[in-house]
């Protein structure tokens, strides 16, 4: 680690812990506490891409971990310097009990009504054997502490270490739901919505739960990254190279429907038709021959062609002449 960087470092946590005492301001500058131009006013800068102005303190709070941890994770990647406060040994993966759900589930509740709270999570869901059990495979399969900027950051680590254990941890709510807290701090929004299930996944002990399961699977951030990554590669760049925790339309529509999600073609389809490069083009939604058309076009061809097994090339021939405009490169 420079020089530079290390001073940057020991600023950012200083600041850190202050914003994280109690009567600390609900918004804040970050020029209050940081002078710009200085070494950590420019790694913030570099790495959160937004100067550091008045925000709500759980913004700056979340803004600040996600520095922190993209300059410890850059020194132990490049093996230069001495980084306290880091735990880089590798943890062994392990699988929440339906107990540890539920309390992964609480914990869940209280960040949501106490956004400024230590986002940490309770140490028991990781480790001990009151609510997680170890993986169960000869296999030893751990992680590391990781920042995942984008789904490809994500899936591109976790492809390889999940390899000798993909079919058991496929649908495994247990594991899923214990990397989604091993790596919350490092993947969560600073706000968390009421209905966000991102990080969790309830066991499918009974039909409803199967249900719900189906409905939470692709939403998941890691999972999600990790299967896109997989199944699609380089045909879904647009959706690997955005932030792990973006949901947008396309978004939405991709990860939101499994049929959709494990299709051959339709997520580079729509990739295709309503991006360039990375960038959404231009009423891509509601037009004629849209996102939101396309959804409700695909029911109406399935009762003729087996859309979701077509490569996405023989799935563009059979769309209707208003998707022809989005095919020909519309802005």
């Amino acid at each position: 680690m420079s020089a530079e960087a290390a001073i940057a470092l020991a600023k950012l946590r200083e600041v850190r812990n202050a914003l994280n005492r109690p009567g600390a301001p609900s918004r804040i500058d970050l020029r209050d506490y940081v002078i710009e131009g200085s070494p950590a006013w420019r790694m913030f800068e570099r790495i959160v891409h937004v100067p550091g102005y008045s925000v709500r303190r759980a913004t700056m709070v979340s803004w600040l971990d996600s520095v922190i941890l993209s300059l410890e994770m850059e020194a132990v990647e490049t093996g230069v310097g001495h980084v306290p406060e880091l735990q880089s040994a590798e943890t062994p993966v392990r699988r929440l009990t339906v107990e540890g759900i539920k309390r992964a589930q609480a914990f869940l509740r209280y960040m949501r009504e106490h956004p400024d709270a230590d986002r940490t999570p309770p140490d028991e869901l990781l480790s001990g054997d009151t609510f997680s059990r170890p993986l169960g495979t000869n296999a030893n399969i751990t992680v590391g502490p990781r920042r995942f900027r984008t789904r490809r950051d994500a899936g591109a680590y976790l492809s390889p270490v999940l390899a000798p254990v993909r079919r058991q941890v496929l649908e495994d709510a247990g594991v899923w739901s214990w990397l989604g807290m091993f790596y919350f701090k490092a993947t969560a929004p600073a706000m968390l919505s009421p209905t966000n299930m991102t990080f969790i996944f309830d066991h499918g002990a009974d039909a409803s739960n199967a249900g719900r399961f189906e409905q939470q699977i692709h939403r998941h951030y890691l999972w999600g990254s990790w299967k896109l990554y997989e199944q699609h590669g380089e045909k879904a760049a647009f959706l690997l190279d955005q932030p792990i925790s973006s949901w947008d339309d396309i978004s939405h529509r991709s990860f939101g429907s499994r049929r959709v999600f494990n299709s051959v073609g339709v997520v580079p389809t729509i990739l295709h038709l309503y991006t360039r490069g990375y960038r959404k083009k231009s009423g891509y939604v509601h037009s004629p021959g849209g996102l939101r058309h396309l959804m409700r076009v695909l029911p109406q061809l399935e009762m003729t062609y087996d859309v979701y097994g077509m490569e996405p090339e023989a799935l563009l021939r059979i769309l209707p002449e208003p998707f022809r405009r989005w095919n020909e490169g519309t802005p």
